[in-house]
């Protein structure tokens, strides 16, 4: 009976550090999953890749990766759909057209145009969106309200990473339009960092 006794009482094992590192992988491997089954996750995985191809294409010594990192950007730019068309006072877009034009399969006349209006809209959007935060940032300094009550309304604001962001994204329509002279070089390495910013907040969204 005490040898039974003992027997029913012996702690258990701890799992092995290989069954650990197994279940930490799988759950890493879902979280992936979400985050590339949502919209946001995807178009930020691309535009990392497209960023990271950029600078490789540019700064690369040997030719070959050059060139290769050269082709990969311009086929990622392939797919991506026009920001904003503005069409009749609508906001549309044609991205089969786009796609057909970059191919040289068939080329429009209003495809240039377009894409620097879409640009400028681009532009202004995130304009106003840096000028609101500032703003709203002023508003709260120089609100009478208690502590507490500043504390809880600075939580609703956008934070100071995402000012950043948004600044940096300022350059890539403004440097397409012609406002601003920038090198692909540059660019990419703006486009990078503006997604390496970005992506903890995509990531936790994509998890809930």
């Amino acid at each position: 009976m005490a040898k039974s006794k003992s027997r029913t009482n012996r702690p258990q094992r701890p799992s092995p550090p290989s069954a650990a590192v197994s279940s930490s992988r799988a759950s890493l491997l879902r979280q992936t999953c979400r985050f590339l089954g949502t919209t946001a996750g995807l178009d930020l995985t691309l535009r990392l890749f497209q960023g990271l191809v950029l600078v490789s294409g540019h700064v690369a010594t040997d030719d070959v990766v050059a060139t290769r990192s050269l082709i990969a950007s311009s086929q990622l730019d392939l797919g991506k759909p026009i920001p904003v068309t503005l069409s009749a006072g609508h906001l549309t877009t044609d991205n089969n057209s786009k796609e057909l034009h970059d191919m040289k399969i068939h080329v429009v006349p209003w495809y240039t145009p377009v894409l620097v209006e879409a640009n400028k809209f681009w532009f202004y959007a995130i304009l106003a969106s840096i000028a609101r935060t500032l703003v709203l940032r002023v508003v709260l300094t120089a609100s009478r309200s208690t502590k507490k009550e500043k504390q809880r309304q600075h939580q609703q604001l956008p934070s100071l990473r995402r000012l950043v962001v948004d600044a940096l994204d300022l350059t890539l329509p403004a440097s397409f339009v012609g406002w601003l002279a920038l090198d692909d070089a540059t660019i990419g390495c703006l486009m990078t960092v503006s997604t390496a910013l970005t992506w903890r907040d995509v990531w936790a969204k994509a998890q809930k």
